[in-house]
């Protein structure tokens, strides 16, 4: 959307107000609140905790000294800035839960429609009990967690803990001395008024029978004394339009719905289709997958079919390793055998010869008579004896 004085796109969610994008009946409920602190905000410094986009902050601002808005959406803040600029007016992007400023630095905190979007609520709790004045007060609003009858029954996804009547005492109890719990009701009402030129007046309320109605919020007033806060009635007021417009709101709602439903189930017919096409290719996929591991088992049948058979090879090449390995050592015995006869029959011969060549008394003519020179050179050199 649009900001008055700058361009901030802010999607309207149902958790923050957008001027010009939140239904009136919502716009109405916020500025119920923000009128009620207003009763005690004069001339007080005052933080306004989940400022949002800054419309009730203005509000109290026209009455306090100083107004401090934060949040924890930057988007949230510049809108702020740039649409509600004011002399006593200050907005910043901080944490509830860490808030950026010295102890005692308030003497009002309000903190509407913040606390069922923190999951640590005791911790931020804890931080605005700091930055007040002992004297400080905490106006707080929260919805009712048991109401018996909500519009919507799904739980909130923005949300992180909504609290019951008891839920929210025991909650604010540790923090503060003093709790005083008013509840936010949604009222249908007939009114007798002067001409819309006039200037409002107080109104008398001549039936009231909204003593029985459920309460939508609880708006808890918390401080160290028994608070000093107007506890009379605060009502914002609709007149024909703003009930012809609530009236449109709800039939642009239920035309929203209707055209979300037909968006759902074409998306779900579209998905029906889309899951089907995927449940083919799966099957598709499957089956390959299949047939892989059908050829991977059919491979693994044959590479230990094919294992065992050479395995079977190289056994039997063992076998006939350690048989020749064995007749080879055979044959080495027995000719290491033949090797040592044939040594002991020429240690003989080379004993008798050395015999004969020592004891025989011939002269050496005789000798080569006898033996033959050749002869007797080729026995001596193979028996290594000297000439």
């Amino acid at each position: 959307m649009s900001g008055r004085a700058g361009d901030w796109d802010l999607a309207f969610t149902g958790e923050r107000v957008v001027p010009g994008q939140t239904p009136p009946f919502l716009v109405l409920e916020h500025l119920v609140r923000y009128r009620f602190a207003a009763r005690s905000a004069a001339g007080c410094t005052v933080l306004d905790v989940g400022c949002g986009t800054g419309y009730g902050a203005s509000l109290l601002a026209a009455k306090a000294r100083l107004v401090v808005g934060v949040d924890n959406a930057p988007e949230a803040i510049q809108y702020a800035q740039a649409n509600y600029p004011g002399g006593n007016l200050r907005f910043a992007v901080a944490d509830c839960r860490n808030l950026p400023y010295p102890d005692g630095s308030f003497d009002l905190a309000v903190m509407f429609e913040v606390i069922e979007h923190i999951a640590e609520q005791e911790q931020c709790l804890r931080e605005i009990r700091r930055i007040l004045l002992p004297d400080g007060i905490l106006i707080l609003s929260t919805p009712n967690a048991a109401r018996s009858t909500k519009v919507i029954e799904e739980p909130n996804p923005y949300h992180a803990k909504e609290l019951s009547e008891d839920e929210l005492r025991e909650l604010l109890r540790p923090h503060f001395a003093e709790v005083q719990l008013l509840y936010q009701q949604e009222l249908s009402g007939s009114g007798i008024q002067a001409a819309a030129s006039a200037a409002p007046g107080p109104a008398d309320v001549v039936e009231d029978l909204s003593a029985a109605s459920e309460a939508k919020y609880f708006v808890a007033v918390c401080g160290r004394r028994p608070a000093q806060v107007s506890m009379e009635r605060a009502l914002g007021v609709g007149g024909i339009d703003h009930q012809i417009a609530i009236v449109q709101d709800l039939r642009s709602a239920h035309r929203d719905i209707e055209a979300l439903l037909r968006q759902r189930e074409e998306e779900q017919r579209e998905y029906a289709k889309n899951l089907t096409a995927h449940q083919r290719d799966l099957e598709a996929k499957q089956e390959v997958i299949e047939a892989f591991l059908r050829q991977r088992e059919e491979n693994e049948r044959q590479y230990a079919k094919n294992l065992a058979a050479q395995a079977e090879i190289i056994h039997n090449q063992e076998q006939r390793i350690v048989a020749l390995d064995r007749r080879l050592q055979e044959e080495i015995a027995v000719r290491d055998r033949q090797l040592a006869e044939l040594e002991s029959q020429n240690a003989s011969r080379r004993m008798e010869l050395e015999w004969l060549y020592r004891w025989i008394p011939v002269n050496k003519l005789a000798r080569n008579l006898l033996y033959g020179r050749n002869l007797r050179r080729r026995l001596l050199r193979k028996l290594g004896l000297r000439s």
